[in-house]
């Protein structure tokens, strides 16, 4: 089974990268970035660069899984201290891969799915990595905050699919201050102690409107304001754009018309309030909220996925609809109480990875042969081709 199409395969082809919304923290690394590139061996694959950084994430989450199954309770303090190295880590990462790509001549469009497929599968990872420190299980905390960050991130692919720009940031806030926020909410932890984030919030915030609220209250809803008001920036640049300023070699076979955008976005809401209504009602069994959790993120990198590499073809955006099904099956599943939700909750995360994995070894696999290049090594050039 193949995904991608002749005509998909040859619109990478007129593919470019067009980013903007920098912020000052994004100058200001700058200088350190260009120093960092220049000190990475030729021989390294870009995309290794990045699979490396999340991999520090997959450690970072699988120590914290181990020590707090569901979110809730008190790890030791070295794994909030290993928790933000890995946000740091994989920050620096995803900023060397594009640069190292330019430097070695190895920037292509599978270093554009890799790194923001990456991308989609983290923001997961470090999500679930907050709620360990901030100790907040399955509940509206924990839900709403991961609609906060999932929901602006997904609207700043689908901003790229419709204008063909991706935006950062707002200029004062964006991608990069974000994760270093979540690194600073780790470190926190680690020198003050869980418990600091189930005191209540007005003994360091007099503000009369917390009164009653946790710490760990407060920054959720701090991620979905600052959240909630990126998103709303995203709509408003889709709805503004007009369509039909692309230039016709960028909007190749897209659907950019008003209503598709706006269908677009009706079918990612769908994920997401399928995603946090899951994640909404407190879990009594061991795991559960764990393994809805990864079910959710899973689903979620599956839709962002596809997302890119339809704008990366030029392509209509056909959303994974059996991934939405999963989730709505695994919400029924738990209201009506039919079968175990644990047994089920597995069984549907077995079926999105499954699924997930496949979609992704595939088109890696499509592109590879179609650029002629491969995934984690450089290709080099026999030495009679090269000038």
């Amino acid at each position: 089974m193949k995904y991608l199409t002749k005509r998909g395969l040859d619109g990478l082809k007129a593919y470019q990268y067009k980013a903007s919304g920098y912020t000052y923290l994004d100058n200001l690394h700058r200088p350190f970035l260009d120093w960092a590139a220049l000190q990475l061996p030729l021989w390294l694959a870009p995309n290794l660069i990045t699979l490396m950084g999340t991999m520090a994430l997959v450690a970072s989450y699988l120590t914290s899984a181990y020590y707090t199954p569901d979110f809730v309770g008190d790890a030791p303090r070295w794994t909030y201290l290993l928790s933000a190295f890995a946000v740091v880590f994989y920050t620096i990462l995803d900023c060397l891969d594009g640069k190292h790509a330019r430097r070695t001549n190895t920037s292509s469009p599978l270093g554009q799915l890799f790194d923001h497929g990456c991308d989609a599968l983290s923001v997961n990872l470090l999500l679930a990595n907050i709620a360990c420190s901030l100790s907040i299980g399955c509940s509206w905390a924990h839900a709403l905050g991961n609609l906060g960050v999932m929901f602006t991130w997904i609207l700043a692919q689908w901003e790229e699919y419709h204008t063909s720009v991706m935006k950062y940031g707002n200029q004062y806030y964006g991608v990069l201050e974000c994760n270093y926020t979540l690194a600073a909410v780790h470190m926190a932890t680690f020198i003050l102690g869980p418990a600091f984030w189930r005191e209540p919030a007005t003994n360091y915030l007099p503000i009369p409107a917390l009164q009653g609220w946790m710490m760990n209250d407060a920054i959720i809803i701090l991620m979905i304001c600052v959240g909630f008001y990126q998103a709303t920036t995203n709509i408003r640049n889709v709805w503004a754009y007009q369509t039909s300023s692309m230039p016709a070699r960028e909007r190749g076979h897209k659907q950019l018309a008003k209503g598709a955008a706006a269908a677009h976005f009706v079918i990612i809401v769908t994920l997401l309030v399928l995603g946090c209504i899951w994640l909404w009602r407190p879990c009594e069994e061991l795991y559960l909220c764990r393994a809805q959790n990864a079910g959710f993120g899973i689903a979620y990198a599956l839709m962002a996925s596809q997302l890119i590499m339809a704008h990366m073809c030029k392509e209509p955006f056909q959303a994974p609809l059996w991934a939405i099904v999963c989730l709505a099956l695994g919400n029924l599943n738990k209201v009506l109480g039919l079968y175990d939700p644990l047994t089920v909750t597995l069984a549907l995360d077995a079926a999105l990875l499954a699924g997930y994995l496949h979609y992704v070894l595939v088109v890696i696999g499509q592109i590879c042969e179609h650029l002629d290049i491969y995934c984690l090594t450089i290709k080099r050039k026999p030495a009679a081709d090269v000038e």
